[in-house]
């Protein structure tokens, strides 16, 4: 049995996946959420540790980064205190000890926030590689047998790009200068480069494709029964190419529970997208809109039966 858990992390994802089998059960923790949520009126929000120490679990097989935004990978340095994690995968791992000359950084908001994610990210590897965990760059793209029912594919929409991008960002950690144009596109590439993960189990396809927008990937994409929408759900998410491709019975958006009019998140059109196909639509947080009537869940949760039975959420208020 497979069971997803897409935790209310508002705006941010984290992603529990739990295959029970013979009594064992292995689990995967794609992305970490942020590091702290701001309480909501009415909302079952929790941040990943705040989930995961409620639940007793202090050991994770394999964790996912799909990329260096806080709101993905923010929470990890507080979950490192009382979890362990046997194997890591992420698009970059900076190598060496981080010394970077913020002097000769562009004075740009993006730039500033990426400086920050990296040092971050310099600390939190620094620390899974002191702890053991078995730390796997990916480059382009890599197949995982997770456990003999679960594989994986962990998946770059371009290779060449993200390659550029981390050789950029190794220049930055080792504090070698940086044009400043270059310093701006590799931050504003975190997005369209996002890893996304596909799991197989029992006949099923998950696709949970971090925030890569959709006009990235859609002529990589292929279809799936569960579906993590991108980018939260924004205007950016979601193509009627990619829709028509993907083709998912059951879509999770991520999200906060107050609509964003700057980014248009979640976006009524993605929304629509989806529907369109066929798809039902879940919010993990209490999303409300004049087209949406909001729901309160501390998790989405689906469960995968070993025959391919997929037993996907009620509705709850």
């Amino acid at each position: 049995m497979l069971e997803l858990h897409f935790i209310n992390v508002a705006d941010g994802d984290a992603i529990l996946v739990e295959q029970r089998q013979d009594g064992d059960v292995f689990r995967l923790l794609v992305d970490t959420g942020r590091p702290e949520l701001a309480p909501v009126s009415g909302s079952l929000r929790c941040t990943a540790g705040e989930y995961l120490a409620g639940r007793g679990i202090t050991f994770i097989d394999a964790l996912v980064v799909t990329h260096l935004h806080v709101d993905h990978f923010g929470g990890l340095a507080g979950l490192l205190d009382r979890v362990s994690f046997a194997d890591a995968y992420a698009g970059y791992f900076p190598q060496g000890p981080c010394a970077l000359d913020r002097q000769q950084l562009a004075d740009i908001k993006t730039v500033r926030s990426l400086a920050d994610c990296l040092e971050q990210w310099a600390a939190d590897t620094e620390r899974l590689a002191r702890a053991g965990t078995r730390l796997h760059p990916v480059d382009d793209g890599v197949s995982v047998s997770f456990t003999p029912q679960l594989t994986g594919q962990i998946r770059c929409p371009d290779p060449a790009a993200s390659g550029y991008q981390h050789g950029a960002w190794s220049d930055m950690l080792a504090g070698r200068p940086v044009p400043e144009g270059l310093q701006y596109w590799s931050s504003k590439y975190r997005n369209p480069g996002s890893l996304r993960v596909r799991l197989a189990y029992a006949g099923r396809r998950i696709e949970l494709a971090g925030d890569c927008y959709g006009a990235a990937w859609e002529d990589q994409a292929e279809p799936c029964d569960i579906f993590k929408v991108p980018h939260h759900g924004d205007a950016k998410s979601m193509t009627r190419t990619l829709a028509a491709r993907l083709r998912p019975a059951w879509a999770v958006i991520s999200c906060g529970a107050i609509y964003n009019e700057k980014k248009d998140r979640p976006s009524k059109t993605a929304v629509e997208i989806l529907r369109e196909q066929g798809a039902q639509v879940y919010f993990t947080d209490s999303f409300s809109a004049p087209w949406q009537e909001p729901e309160y869940r501390r998790t989405v949760d689906f469960t995968i039966e070993e025959n391919g039975d997929i037993h996907a959420p009620g509705r709850q208020t």
